[in-house]
């Protein structure tokens, strides 16, 4: 099987924007786990575009994939790549439709797409249509708000968390003391695509799954590390499969999500927070994550191979009832140069 793994960031989704290593250096991390998981398995034959302000692959793994250098603009280099494949792992922003959009010219060009149908990205990149549609079929999840909406005087909270509608983890999300100076900060960034969220205490976590079909596998439950500066949220990384799924919620949680977004497909993450009141949901990542770099040395397999082999019904059906180890591992990202 030939597969087309396109990164937007280093594959020439950027080429006209500035290259700073510093911002590169968490999508990198991701990108070199997964073509090294892809470049392992038998029988695939891997190709990769990348744009030539980068650092070239780590030799060993340049050998193992077949590299398409991008120096412009990447949309003909990235049909023709499409063209050439069998099927296509997209890693790309939420924001814009970006994924969205690539995710429907692979299947408009006849393609096999490893990752979710446009729709169910589409759901996912918002965290407020997230968040409707999970609250709809009976899911926990974080109350989520817009400036738009009425703030009551009876929302009672220690502090309100402000973050994108539509992004990823930490990135510009913030924390303040109370919904006014939430929405003082929204109105003076001039930007309406943000949305509030009551601080909930409790432990930050994420689940590694394998979707398919309405259908979802638990693969790693993970602590994640968070720190604040100058009511700033940053991301330090994850302890991959840090705990057990002992009473099997984590299972049903991910059962519930899977039937509630159905169109969700291969590697999916969940954000929640692990509070008095059980798992509360914050958003649904309907690609790669940073644990994902963790993910084969904790679980004993190759994600990448599991996600190929949901091509093949029959493994499908056995997939329920196959035993992963879970080796806590950690997974650091470089996020104290931010701070």
């Amino acid at each position: 099987m030939d597969v087309f793994l396109f990164d937007y960031s280093s594959g020439g989704g950027r080429t006209n924007q500035e290259y700073r290593s510093a911002d590169m250096h968490h999508g990198e991390m991701m990108h070199r786990a997964l073509l090294a998981d892809l470049a392992a398995l038998p029988e695939v034959n891997v190709t990769v575009m990348r744009d030539a302000r980068l650092p070239g692959l780590d030799p060993v793994l340049a050998q193992s994939v077949q590299v398409v250098s991008v120096s412009g603009s990447f949309e003909s280099q990235f049909d023709d790549c499409v063209v050439a494949a069998d099927a296509v792992w997209l890693v790309a922003p939420e924001a814009n439709e970006i994924l969205a959009v690539l995710s429907q010219r692979v299947l408009g060009a006849g393609r096999i797409l490893l990752g979710s149908a446009p729709d169910a990205v589409r759901v996912a990149a918002s965290k407020l249509c997230t968040i409707q549609t999970l609250r709809d079929a009976g899911v926990l999840v974080a109350p989520t708000y817009t400036s738009q909406d009425n703030l009551s005087d009876q929302i009672v909270a220690s502090a309100w968390v402000v973050k994108p509608d539509k992004g990823a983890g930490c990135r510009d999300t913030r924390i303040f003391s109370g919904p006014v100076r939430a929405l003082a900060w929204i109105e003076a960034n001039g930007d309406d695509d943000y949305v509030l969220q009551p601080f909930i205490s409790g432990q930050p976590c994420s689940l590694s799954l394998l979707c398919c079909d309405g259908w979802a596998r638990v693969l790693s439950c993970n602590k994640q590390r968070i720190a604040v500066r100058d009511n700033q949220l940053y991301f330090l990384g994850s302890m991959i499969n840090s705990f057990a799924d002992s009473s099997g919620e984590f299972d049903r949680l991910a059962q519930q999500i899977s039937a509630a977004i159905p169109g969700l497909w291969g590697y999916v993450g969940v954000d929640f927070i692990l509070s008095d009141a059980g798992a509360v949901v914050l958003e649904i990542n309907p690609q790669m994550t940073t644990s994902f770099a963790g993910l084969q040395a904790s679980i004993g397999c190759n994600p990448a191979g599991l996600v190929v082999e949901l091509l093949d019904p029959s493994w499908r059906q056995s997939l329920p009832q196959r035993v992963f180890s879970a080796v806590t591992v950690s997974v650091d990202v470089a996020a104290f140069d931010g701070l």
